[in-house]
């Protein structure tokens, strides 16, 4: 098989899934299934193959090469004694399926750890950076920082709940949350905007794509 058929088997392999996925829109059907079953399918055996290749073989190669330094091979072996422990949960038996528990604990602890380090580093000391920054001669950057210390701090009473609304500063409170009710709604508005421009955008990739295969012959 040459060249120029198998981009033609290969081409019409593509139009035909890309057709399938877009059977969705008919509802859900045994072809749409189909195509979901086989990318989850691919997707999994890539995966088996890149973790074989970047981290079990290389994580052997490393316990067997460190076999002479006793410290460094119980450092090496503590990842598969937790991955091993993981593979109690398949036996389905009470009385050691627990043991999963202690590296599913870590798992989520470390997670925890760094999605609440992530988001206090990456968002929320930048925006409180962000908001104090000396502000220079130029006023659109006056009114800027001006606007963008009054969203932070109506946003913020969006989320302020202790303080009922029967005094002045409740009050104050209460209609400052009304007003970052609404700006959390157009920065959500903006995220959707966003999320559906991707989606667009790889529709009409799909689109050229199909129509690119259809003009190749007669091209």
């Amino acid at each position: 098989m040459g060249a120029d058929a198998t981009n033609l088997v290969v081409g019409l392999v593509g139009v035909v899934l890309t057709l399938l996925v877009f059977s969705r829109l008919l509802g859900d059907n045994p072809a749409y299934r189909l195509v979901q079953y086989l990318f989850i399918g691919i997707s999994l055996g890539y995966a088996f193959v890149v973790i074989y290749h970047h981290v079990l073989r290389p994580a052997v190669l490393e316990a067997l090469a460190a076999s002479a330094d006793p410290p460094l091979l119980a450092l090496r072996l503590i990842p598969w004694l937790l991955g091993l422990l993981l593979l109690t949960r398949i036996s389905g038996r009470q009385t050691i399926s627990w043991l999963a528990n202690i590296p599913l604990a870590l798992l989520f602890g470390v997670g925890t750890a760094l999605a609440v380090g992530g988001a206090l580093l990456g968002t929320l000391v930048p925006q409180i950076l962000d908001t104090v920054r000396p502000v220079s001669s130029d006023p659109f950057q006056l009114v800027g920082s001006i606007f963008l210390l009054l969203g932070v701090i109506l946003t913020l009473c969006y989320f302020y709940f202790t303080l009922p609304p029967t005094n002045t500063r409740g009050r104050l409170v209460a209609y400052g949350a009304q007003a970052g009710r609404w700006l959390l709604m157009v920065a959500f508005g903006f995220f959707f905007a966003g999320g559906l421009l991707t989606y667009l955008t790889a529709l009409n990739t799909r689109l050229e794509f199909i129509v690119g295969w259809l003009r190749a012959p007669f091209g």
